[in-house]
């Protein structure tokens, strides 16, 4: 199965640019791509929690106004920044057929990609990916699961899996004030475990494997997980009307 490129990418499915009327040469041109690399600028630094579209409209030197001839709204704005970040992720070929290594870090760089931008990883829950990027993501993750050999409908489901696999692992990563996996937070968490063993027992014996493993060892065993998963799970039944 062919990989789609970044440059074929480029071609699919974009909306039509509207003409910035911008004339002095001091500013530079408004573009869906100025506003869209701005918002990613901010998201790193800021996170998705605290973006307004007076911020972006700052950071391109607009009103906010003008930034609804290209983005309908602050959502839709998200979910092509959450598109930008999926179409920036290393994807990895499998060398010499080797296809669950390849997709194991092709999982691992999406994660990591969408953890450098703070929360918006949330923006992939309760969407459809329909996309160029999050496409060109699918058209990879199928493609090693075909050298697999793997059933066509247990690699469409695999892809759903995956996505959400990723977000949740990506938000969890992200830190938040007071929140997280940091190390008073796991020793909080660990004698939380293990106050109660009577009425948790196994809570409470296997406190320290419940609060050890860091957020990587957590990952790549989850990743583990998905990979023996779609070795060993059946395909998915047909729906029921689609036999007759």
């Amino acid at each position: 199965m062919p990989i789609v490129s970044t440059a074929t990418i480029g071609r699919v499915s974009s909306p039509t640019e509207p003409v910035s009327r911008r004339s002095r040469p001091a500013k530079a041109p408004l573009s869906r791509r100025a506003i869209l690399d701005a918002t990613m600028a901010l998201i790193r630094e800021h996170g998705v929690e605290s973006l307004t579209l007076r911020d972006v409209a700052a950071a391109v030197e607009t009103g906010p106004a003008s930034l609804y001839a290209y983005f309908d709204n602050r959502d839709v704005l998200l979910e092509w920044a959450l598109d930008a970040a999926y179409a920036d992720v290393a994807l990895v070929d499998a060398a010499d057929g080797d296809w669950r290594r390849a997709l194991a870090g092709t999982i691992a760089n999406t994660i990591d990609t969408l953890a450098s931008y703070p929360g918006l990883a949330t923006v992939a829950f309760g969407t459809i990916p329909r996309r160029p990027g999050a496409l060109r993501l699918a058209e990879h993750e199928l493609a090693l699961m075909d050298l697999g050999g793997l059933a066509s409908d247990t690699a469409a489901l695999a892809v759903d899996v995956i996505s959400q696999f990723v977000a949740a692992t990506a938000v969890e990563g992200t830190p938040r004030p007071g929140v997280g996996r940091s190390d008073r937070g796991r020793q909080e968490a660990k004698a939380a475990y293990g106050a109660d063993p009577e009425l948790f027992p196994r809570v409470a014996r296997l406190a320290d494997a419940l609060t050890g493993p860091d957020e990587r060892a957590r990952r790549d065993f989850g990743i583990q997980v998905i990979l023996s998963g779609l070795a060993t799970t059946p395909s998915p039944p047909s729906p029921v009307g689609l036999d007759a």
